[in-house]
């Protein structure tokens, strides 16, 4: 595996629950402070989560989207050149999860928005010339079971809308030549071994995201998960944690942030008990040559995980 193809997720920036506090993060002098450090330390490839939160408000200083790229660059062209000016020569992909949309009984609502905002997301990553587009089917188990507490009776019906709108965007996606895949997260309502019978339902040209922690939390064998799916990988995600699910915290309202206990889902990749040389050796075994992209979600040094993460890489992939 080619370790300068591998792109580093801005994920790792935290933008709601810690540091860096909020006065230097909706600055934009600190992202492009921290384009120089990645590109420092060896990745000349972001990925960037989809956030229309900051759009609201107007805190334009956080690139999560296309309001505020456009408020600070002029348009998407415009970022990509200040990104290369730092040595940021590409945007590998861009996420999206419709947690912010699930806030009321109502699915026409929670469909609608999330709708809207995952198309312009699309938009905003074919205009960055991304490779993929990664999105989550549905928001937190226990964030939907919250507001709609039938959720057992209404779950054909989430699956049906949820269906029909992945399969919308899978033909934009399509037409706007960008690849279109599902994140495997534990804590969805089709997570873990949920995942393979909804999954079968969508179109053949959305692919599968293989997130490593999140498997591993989930009780799933990634190298098995990948050789049962080699055909429909659309990017890797390489993620690590400790985090062991004996209490179901999957079906909490914020699962990333366990109540009750002093711990964490993710840590920094190398950090935690993910075979991550494995997978890699795996992925080079069956010639996958997709997109790659190192994440250090929830870390509590940003910086330092950006040098974990190319140490590990480089020990890894020699």
């Amino acid at each position: 595996m080619k370790t300068e193809k591998i792109a580093i997720s801005l994920d790792l920036i935290n933008r709601h629950n810690q540091e860096p506090n909020r006065n230097r993060y909706e600055s934009r002098y600190f992202w492009e402070e921290l384009y120089r450090l990645i590109a420092a330390a060896g990745f000349s490839a972001i990925e960037i989560p989809y956030e229309p939160v900051w759009q609201f408000g107007g805190r334009s200083g956080v690139p999560m989207n296309r309001y505020c790229v456009n408020t600070k660059y002029g348009d998407a062209a415009g970022y990509l050149a200040q990104l290369q000016a730092s040595g940021i020569d590409r945007v590998a992909g861009v996420t999206f999860d419709p947690n912010l949309f699930m806030r009321n009984d109502s699915l026409d609502f929670y469909f609608g928005a999330s709708g809207h905002f995952a198309g312009e997301g699309l938009d905003h990553a074919a205009d960055l010339g991304a490779d993929y587009f990664a999105i989550s089917p549905s928001p937190f188990h226990g964030r939907v079971a919250q507001y709609h507490p039938d959720l057992t009776d209404k779950m054909e019906t989430f699956t049906t809308r949820t269906v029909e709108l992945l399969s919308g965007l899978a033909a934009k996606a399509e037409a706007r030549g960008v690849s279109l895949v599902l994140r495997s997260e534990y804590w969805s309502l089709f997570g873990g071994k949920r995942l393979a019978p909804f999954y079968d339902a969508l179109p053949a040209s959305i692919k599968l995201d293989v997130d490593t922690a999140n498997l591993f939390v989930s009780g799933i064998s990634a190298p098995d998960f990948i050789a049962a799916h080699s055909g429909r990988i659309g990017c890797v995600h390489l993620t690590d944690t400790d985090f062991v699910d004996t209490g179901e915290v999957w079906k909490t309202p914020n699962p990333e942030h366990p109540s009750g206990r002093a711990t964490q889902v993710f840590r920094d990749p190398g950090s935690g008990s993910v075979n991550l040389a494995q997978i890699v050796r795996q992925l080079d075994s069956l010639g996958y040559e997709g997109p790659v992209t190192a994440s250090a979600r929830q870390t509590r040094d940003p910086f330092r995980a950006v040098l974990r993460t190319r140490a590990l890489l480089n020990q890894i992939t020699k």
